[in-house]
Protein backbone atom coordinates (compact mmCIF):
# COMPACT_ATOMS: atom_id res chain seq x y z
CA UNK A 1 0.00 0.00 0.00
CA UNK A 2 1.84 3.54 -1.16
CA UNK A 3 0.88 6.38 0.88
CA UNK A 4 -1.74 8.06 -1.28
CA UNK A 5 -4.27 5.18 -0.58
CA UNK A 6 -3.89 6.16 2.74
CA UNK A 7 -7.22 8.32 3.60
CA UNK A 8 -6.80 11.67 4.76
CA UNK A 9 -9.37 11.24 7.66
CA UNK A 10 -6.51 9.36 9.34
CA UNK A 11 -4.89 11.81 9.71
CA UNK A 12 -7.13 13.60 11.76
CA UNK A 13 -8.39 12.71 15.36
CA UNK A 14 -12.20 13.51 15.97
CA UNK A 15 -10.74 16.21 18.92
CA UNK A 16 -8.18 17.68 16.04
CA UNK A 17 -11.83 18.26 14.10
CA UNK A 18 -13.50 19.42 16.51
CA UNK A 19 -10.76 21.79 17.65
CA UNK A 20 -10.50 22.96 13.38
CA UNK A 21 -14.61 23.65 14.38
CA UNK A 22 -14.23 25.50 16.61
CA UNK A 23 -11.45 27.87 15.35
CA UNK A 24 -13.64 28.07 12.14
CA UNK A 25 -16.70 29.61 14.65
CA UNK A 26 -13.81 31.83 15.92
CA UNK A 27 -12.68 32.80 12.88
CA UNK A 28 -16.05 33.39 11.48
CA UNK A 29 -16.66 35.71 14.84
CA UNK A 30 -13.70 37.32 13.51
CA UNK A 31 -14.55 38.14 10.71
CA UNK A 32 -18.02 39.36 11.20
CA UNK A 33 -16.10 41.80 13.49
CA UNK A 34 -14.41 42.99 10.40
CA UNK A 35 -17.30 43.09 8.50
CA UNK A 36 -19.09 45.24 10.88
CA UNK A 37 -15.93 47.85 11.14
CA UNK A 38 -15.70 48.47 7.46
CA UNK A 39 -19.18 48.38 6.53
CA UNK A 40 -19.46 52.20 7.09
CA UNK A 41 -16.57 52.54 4.93
CA UNK A 42 -17.84 53.84 1.45
CA UNK A 43 -14.53 52.93 -0.98
CA UNK A 44 -15.17 48.97 0.28
CA UNK A 45 -18.15 47.25 -1.21
CA UNK A 46 -21.15 45.93 0.84
CA UNK A 47 -19.91 43.39 3.09
CA UNK A 48 -23.39 41.32 1.53
CA UNK A 49 -21.37 41.17 -1.81
CA UNK A 50 -17.93 39.41 0.06
CA UNK A 51 -18.56 37.71 3.77
CA UNK A 52 -21.03 35.23 2.52
CA UNK A 53 -17.81 33.90 0.71
CA UNK A 54 -15.31 34.57 3.35
CA UNK A 55 -17.22 32.69 5.90
CA UNK A 56 -17.78 30.06 3.57
CA UNK A 57 -14.09 29.54 2.40
CA UNK A 58 -13.27 29.43 6.15
CA UNK A 59 -15.43 26.60 7.16
CA UNK A 60 -14.35 24.77 3.83
CA UNK A 61 -11.02 25.65 5.04
CA UNK A 62 -10.90 24.42 8.43
CA UNK A 63 -13.94 21.63 8.80
CA UNK A 64 -13.95 20.18 5.48
CA UNK A 65 -10.12 19.96 4.53
CA UNK A 66 -9.21 16.89 6.82
CA UNK A 67 -10.99 15.23 4.44
CA UNK A 68 -8.23 15.77 1.66
CA UNK A 69 -5.86 13.00 0.12
CA UNK A 70 -2.76 13.56 -0.85
CA UNK A 71 -3.06 13.80 -4.12
CA UNK A 72 -3.49 17.39 -5.57
CA UNK A 73 -3.91 18.61 -1.69
CA UNK A 74 -3.19 22.31 -2.44
CA UNK A 75 -5.65 22.10 -5.35
CA UNK A 76 -8.28 19.93 -3.62
CA UNK A 77 -8.17 22.36 -0.64
CA UNK A 78 -8.58 25.22 -2.97
CA UNK A 79 -11.47 23.71 -4.43
CA UNK A 80 -13.40 22.90 -0.94
CA UNK A 81 -12.62 26.64 -0.52
CA UNK A 82 -14.16 27.68 -3.57
CA UNK A 83 -16.91 25.05 -2.65
CA UNK A 84 -17.92 26.07 0.82
CA UNK A 85 -18.13 29.73 -0.28
CA UNK A 86 -20.31 29.13 -2.85
CA UNK A 87 -22.86 26.66 -0.52
CA UNK A 88 -22.87 29.13 2.11
CA UNK A 89 -23.18 31.91 -0.48
CA UNK A 90 -26.25 29.93 -1.68
CA UNK A 91 -27.39 28.91 2.09
CA UNK A 92 -28.19 32.75 3.55
CA UNK A 93 -29.63 33.56 -0.29
CA UNK A 94 -31.70 30.42 0.21
CA UNK A 95 -32.89 31.88 3.82
CA UNK A 96 -32.90 35.11 3.48
CA UNK A 97 -35.25 35.23 -0.01
CA UNK A 98 -35.62 31.72 -1.01
CA UNK A 99 -38.52 30.28 -2.03
CA UNK A 100 -39.91 28.87 1.25
CA UNK A 101 -42.98 30.29 2.93
CA UNK A 102 -42.28 28.70 5.75
CA UNK A 103 -41.50 30.23 9.10
CA UNK A 104 -38.13 30.91 10.63
CA UNK A 105 -37.24 27.35 11.88
CA UNK A 106 -38.20 25.90 9.29
CA UNK A 107 -36.85 27.42 7.09
CA UNK A 108 -33.59 27.42 9.04
CA UNK A 109 -33.82 23.89 9.31
CA UNK A 110 -34.33 22.82 5.48
CA UNK A 111 -31.49 25.18 4.54
CA UNK A 112 -28.44 23.69 6.93
CA UNK A 113 -29.69 20.70 5.88
CA UNK A 114 -29.51 21.28 2.11
CA UNK A 115 -25.70 23.28 3.22
CA UNK A 116 -24.50 20.11 5.02
CA UNK A 117 -25.45 17.62 2.32
CA UNK A 118 -23.93 19.61 -0.11
CA UNK A 119 -20.59 20.01 1.93
CA UNK A 120 -20.70 16.15 2.26
CA UNK A 121 -21.15 15.96 -1.53
CA UNK A 122 -18.52 18.46 -1.79
CA UNK A 123 -16.17 16.00 -0.02
CA UNK A 124 -17.26 13.21 -2.15
CA UNK A 125 -16.26 15.21 -5.25
CA UNK A 126 -13.40 17.27 -4.30
CA UNK A 127 -11.37 15.94 -1.63
CA UNK A 128 -12.42 12.81 -2.55
CA UNK A 129 -13.61 10.41 -0.67
CA UNK A 130 -16.30 7.38 -0.98
CA UNK A 131 -19.79 8.32 -0.79
CA UNK A 132 -21.72 6.32 0.91
CA UNK A 133 -25.70 6.97 2.47
CA UNK A 134 -24.93 7.26 6.26
CA UNK A 135 -22.53 9.71 5.22
CA UNK A 136 -25.44 11.65 3.77
CA UNK A 137 -28.02 10.97 6.33
CA UNK A 138 -25.58 12.08 8.92
CA UNK A 139 -25.08 15.48 7.06
CA UNK A 140 -28.79 15.67 6.48
CA UNK A 141 -29.92 15.30 10.03
CA UNK A 142 -27.12 17.18 11.58
CA UNK A 143 -27.68 19.73 9.18
CA UNK A 144 -31.33 20.40 9.87
CA UNK A 145 -30.40 20.21 13.39
CA UNK A 146 -27.62 22.60 13.45
CA UNK A 147 -30.03 24.79 11.19
CA UNK A 148 -32.88 24.91 13.95
CA UNK A 149 -30.33 26.00 15.97
CA UNK A 150 -30.12 29.35 14.49
CA UNK A 151 -33.69 30.08 15.39
CA UNK A 152 -32.65 30.10 18.97
CA UNK A 153 -33.23 33.39 20.46
CA UNK A 154 -29.66 34.51 22.78
CA UNK A 155 -29.92 37.98 23.70
CA UNK A 156 -26.18 38.25 24.17
CA UNK A 157 -25.80 36.83 20.76
CA UNK A 158 -27.66 39.25 18.15
CA UNK A 159 -25.21 37.45 15.70
CA UNK A 160 -26.54 34.09 15.58
CA UNK A 161 -22.99 32.81 16.25
CA UNK A 162 -24.24 30.10 18.94
CA UNK A 163 -26.38 28.76 15.88
CA UNK A 164 -23.50 28.64 13.71
CA UNK A 165 -21.35 27.45 16.02
CA UNK A 166 -23.97 24.88 16.59
CA UNK A 167 -23.86 23.87 12.85
CA UNK A 168 -20.96 23.88 12.21
CA UNK A 169 -19.94 21.29 15.21
CA UNK A 170 -22.94 18.90 14.11
CA UNK A 171 -21.91 19.07 10.16
CA UNK A 172 -18.44 18.06 11.38
CA UNK A 173 -19.23 15.48 13.68
CA UNK A 174 -21.73 14.15 10.76
CA UNK A 175 -18.57 14.36 8.65
CA UNK A 176 -16.14 12.60 10.86
CA UNK A 177 -18.92 9.65 11.46
CA UNK A 178 -20.19 9.29 7.88
CA UNK A 179 -16.33 9.41 6.52
CA UNK A 180 -14.59 7.78 9.06
CA UNK A 181 -11.63 5.32 7.55
CA UNK A 182 -13.45 5.21 3.60
CA UNK A 183 -10.90 5.28 1.04
CA UNK A 184 -11.22 7.79 -1.22
CA UNK A 185 -12.48 7.06 -4.47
Amino acid sequence: MNDRSVTADTRFSLVSKILLALASVASYSLVLRLAEAIEPVESVPGTGLWFPYVAGAIFGGFVLMPYVGQDRRTLRIAGLWVASALIYRLAVWFAADGPLGAGMLATFAITGAGAAVLCALSVVLIAPQRGSAPAFVFALVAGALGGASLDLKVAFDPDMLVGHGIWQLLVCLALHAGFERRTPT
